[in-house]
């Protein structure tokens, strides 16, 4: 019996330091790479934006906000991404994510060196042997201080044998598996470089700052919300549960400048389901689906 307590205890220790460490990594969003060279357009830069996130999610450091998540939080608010994004604007829209740390980068300098051509330039250009490369720019910033706190260039490169290089010279036909094996490991250097520089520095972040989520469904009393284990809710949470009405826009630049919302009681967790779901309670009248709860 006194060794089946001890195991028990054991494990609880286990368990309780993992819920801990889930805790204690720190929140980051991949707001927006441009991609300012002439390959790939707007698909090469969102490519870059997923690979980011992947290779983050896979270190298992961080809890990463995902894209659907960041581009619903950020359109209500009335904050847009489109365009050139300074680290003001970074701060202020991981802030409103609530996250610690933002990445912005973008895509510089793409160039093919060829030999042996035998074909005539089109959306791209048969070859004997082309080089593709290109250049991936990042920065982190740290969203209590407004500091950049890393910045980094990599190198994407492949040489291709008798093959298109789909999208150069701003083309319009793309191949995402040509554009991984030029940039790809350009990124996974990267994410590399982010988690050594966060590793180093974790203690002095700041908290997060804003914790939210909506009401994903509602069934026979029982309340869904989208957040859960990876965004750290634990039972017991309270939030602020607010139903969400027009949004206003500028009548003159039509931008969306916010949404109004109406506070209508509190959310309590009580159970943590999975990563991005949570079962609770609220005190206030009838909810619905999309109702937002924040704290």
């Amino acid at each position: 019996m006194k060794r089946f307590i001890t195991c028990a205890l054991a494990i609880l220790g286990i368990l309780t330091v993992t819920a801990a460490s889930a805790q204690q990594k720190p929140r980051i969003a991949v707001l927006k790479i441009k991609n300012k060279s002439t390959y790939g357009a707007d698909q090469m830069a969102r490519a870059c934006e997923d690979w980011l996130v992947e290779g983050l999610v896979k270190t298992g450091n961080f809890r990463v906000i995902e894209r659907q998540e960041l581009e619903s939080v950020l359109k209500e608010q009335g904050l847009s991404l489109s365009g050139a994004v300074d680290d003001k604007t970074a701060v202020e829209a991981g802030k409103i994510l609530g996250c610690q740390l933002v990445v912005l980068g973008a895509i510089t300098d793409f160039s093919v060196h060829k030999s042996g051509a035998h074909g005539a330039f089109g959306i791209g250009f048969n070859v004997g042997v082309t080089k593709a490369e290109g250049m991936l720019n990042i920065r982190l910033v740290n969203t209590t201080t407004a500091e950049i706190i890393y910045t980094g260039s990599e190198k994407g490169e492949h040489s291709f044998s008798n093959v298109d290089v789909a999208g150069f010279g701003g083309g319009v036909d793309w191949d995402e598996s040509q554009a991984r094996q030029i940039f790809e490991p350009a990124v996974q250097r990267a994410v590399a470089a982010i988690a050594s520089k966060v590793g180093s520095i974790k203690d002095s972040l700041g908290s997060v700052a804003v914790s939210r989520g909506k009401v994903a469904k509602v069934s026979e009393g029982k309340i869904y919300v989208s957040v859960g284990s990876t965004d750290g809710v634990r039972e017991g949470d309270t939030y602020n549960l607010y139903r969400l009405g027009e949004e206003i826009t500028d009548p003159d630049t039509g931008k969306k400048l916010g949404q109004e919302k109406t506070r209508m009681g509190t959310f309590t967790v009580t159970k943590v389901v999975a990563e991005h779901l949570s079962l609770g309670v609220t005190d206030g009248g009838a909810v619905q689906v999309g109702d937002l709860i924040e704290k």
